[in-house]
């Protein structure tokens, strides 16, 4: 027992050989054993074996020599011992019997023998680590996963208010717009009833003495004139009154929300981040349609690219133009219209000159932010590049190889070919920019309708080609080459603009007022919201309402900002929670407000009820924030 009690008993396992050596200490005397060490200490060990038989029991009695080798995990080679036997203990089990020898060393290398116990130690404590580590994981994923679950909740809740807050703002909204209608409409009629009044005093004034019957009448007449100018006068000063207080409404309903609407919008933001491939920079165009999944359209990096801009994100921004610069594909000198985000590939083997174009917008908007030339030159190469698809007439051709022209790209390139020419003072691009203005004024406009041809001879209505008509050339422009802006305006609101009803997460039904890819009559399937395309009238009315107000007409600057935050509510109220894990709960904008439907331009908006878009996303924040892409004189940042 004494003998026993000596060793600090440490339940380590190795795998040990050893043999009974002769009365002159070599070995032979026994076969070679193998067994398990028990217990293990710095002055021996205990080891367990099976294999004994009947003749070489005689050999295992206290005090004999025994040669060990023992082979400690991950060694290179066995430790080398000698040892005498203090204690042997035959133990019973259902099987064959099992033994234990307590062992002491006689000779055993110091530097072997620290090893043993350190490596000893190591097998008690790393499971013991190990576990404590599982656990410690466990835990945290625990916490990770309830965190995120309440971030997600969190932010559902920030959406859910945000909806709720745009629909008491939109209803104000409506009604300033129509009291702000009725207000143009009696002042112009008030404009005619003083007109009459002078005329008639005029009228009256240079009559002869001789013609009282026809000088009475007149009186009658300058009378209801007169009259009917007071009554104008008083209604237009109660609509006034009226006005002022839902503005002040409004105005409240505003700085109520301000701390919501401040979240939500940068809720907006991480969602596209989140989106973001690290390695590659490009941003997945659409959540929740498997058959899209990691699509990035170049279109839509362009968009995103932008939207980081806004809120200072120069180095996401960088990444998405870095790809472009360095790193993308290339055919016939243009970049795909999509690529795989998570490695870079082209997705489709079409090339479009808009989506170029928009690169290059997105490099020039960099360039006015951080003024680094850094993609100056990529801006420049597709400046080059799209001069080559120019015809004699001045007109794009939609990409290479192809023969049909889109007005929507005639717009794009001119708006790029301005802010280019700003940029490098380079005569051939004012010439560009002066080719395709001509282009536009010979095959997009008609006169007749008011309205945009969609390309050469492509009378089909769509809403993009009504609202970047004048976000691109500007109202200025569009009159000088006799289009009439406002024209275009009425027009897109009489053939475009739609009331559709959703289902809330909530399950109440709600309307929503926007506008569709095109004349739902003409598709036949019934209105559909296309997000995107409501955001860009929301920019066009933002910029009707800042050229107004620079001319003068205070009046018609208020209408056009009525309807500007008239549909930026309705626009609000389609924000969606995202359903993905990377997504968290954060505010996004569908693709539309109906999947899998036929746009009337030839694709169909994506699947999924709850598919979250980057460009509708994108277009969004660029109405709620007032911000023009086809302009350089932004200078919004957001805080």
């Amino acid at each position: 027992m004494i003998e026993k009690r000596q060793y600090v008993r440490m339940n380590t396992v190795f795998p040990v050989e050893f043999q009974v050596c002769n009365g002159t200490g070599k070995e032979g005397t026994s076969r070679l054993l193998q067994g398990f060490t028990r217990d293990v200490s710095a002055g021996g060990m205990c080891i367990e074996f099976k294999n004994f038989g009947n003749e070489e029991k005689t050999y295992f009695i206290p005090n004999a020599v025994i040669s060990l080798s023992i082979d400690t995990t991950f060694a290179k080679s066995p430790i080398r011992a000698a040892a005498r036997i203090v204690w042997l203990k035959e133990e019973e089990t259902h099987s064959h019997p099992k033994y234990c020898i307590g062992i002491a060393y006689t000779h055993i290398d110091d530097k072997a023998r620290r090893r043993i116990i350190k490596h000893a130690k190591r097998l008690i404590w790393v499971p013991r680590i190990a576990f404590s580590l599982g656990l410690l994981g466990v835990v945290l994923l625990g916490g990770l996963s309830y965190n995120n679950h309440r971030l997600v909740v969190q932010n559902q809740q920030l959406v859910h208010q945000l909806v709720e807050g745009a629909e008491k703002k939109s209803s104000v909204a409506s009604e300033l717009y129509e009291l702000q209608k009725r207000r143009s409409r009696i002042d112009g009629e008030l404009q005619k009833a003083q007109e009459n009044v002078k005329r008639l005093e005029k009228s009256i004034t240079s009559l002869n003495t001789e013609n009282i019957s026809q000088k009475t009448a007149y009186e009658k007449h300058l009378k209801k004139s007169l009259e009917k100018q007071k009554t104008l006068g008083t209604e237009l000063e109660s609509l006034r009154e009226g006005r002022e207080k839902l503005k002040q409404t409004y105005q409240d309903l505003e700085k109520s929300g301000e701390l919501t609407a401040s979240a939500a919008l940068r809720q907006m933001y991480e969602w596209l981040k989140s989106h973001q491939n690290l390695r590659t920079g490009l941003v997945a165009s659409f959540e929740g349609d498997a058959s899209l999944e990691d699509w990035a359209f170049t279109y839509d990096q362009s968009l995103a690219c932008q939207t980081f801009l806004l809120f200072g994100d120069v180095k996401n921004a960088e990444m998405i133009l870095n790809f472009y610069d360095k790193t993308a594909t290339q055919q016939e000198g243009g970049f795909f219209n999509t690529y795989h985000a998570q490695v870079g590939d082209p997705v489709e083997s079409t090339i479009h000159s808009g989506p170029n174009i928009w690169v290059g917008i997105a490099a020039l908007q960099y360039q006015d932010r951080v003024k680094d030339g850094r993609f100056l030159s990529l801006a420049k190469r597709i400046g080059e590049w799209v001069i080559t698809l120019q015809d004699s007439e001045g007109g794009l051709r939609g990409g290479p190889g192809l023969r049909w022209y889109s007005t929507e790209h005639n717009l794009d390139a001119y708006a790029f070919f301005s802010m280019l020419y700003s940029h490098t003072q380079d005569e051939k691009y004012r010439q560009a920019q002066e080719k395709a203005l001509k282009w536009i004024k010979k095959y997009a406009y008609t006169m007749r309708g008011r309205a945009l041809n969609r390309g050469k001879g492509d009378a089909t209505i769509a809403t993009d080609t009504l609202s970047w008509s004048i976000a691109a050339l500007g109202p200025q422009t569009l009159k000088q080459i006799q289009f009439d802006p406002e024209g275009i305006v009425a027009f897109a609101e009489e053939n475009c603009d739609v009331t559709v009803s959703l289902k809330k997460m909530s399950g109440k039904i709600m309307t929503v007022r926007g506008f569709d890819f095109s004349k739902a009559q003409n598709v036949g399937r019934g209105g559909v919201i296309s997000t995107e395309w409501t955001s860009q009238m929301i920019v066009t009315y933002q910029v009707l309402a800042k050229y107004f107000n620079k001319e003068g007409d205070q009046d018609k600057a208020a209408l056009y900002m009525d309807k500007a935050n008239l549909y930026l509510n309705e626009l609000q109220k389609l924000i969606i929670t995202s359903p993905s894990r990377t997504g968290q709960g954060r505010g996004c904008l569908p693709y539309a407000s109906a999947d899998n439907i036929n746009t009337g331009h030839g694709w169909r908006t994506p699947k999924g009820r709850r598919t979250g878009s980057v460009s509708g996303t994108a277009y969004g924040i660029f109405a709620w924030v007032r911000y023009n892409p086809f302009s350089a004189d932004n200078k919004i940042e957001i805080r």
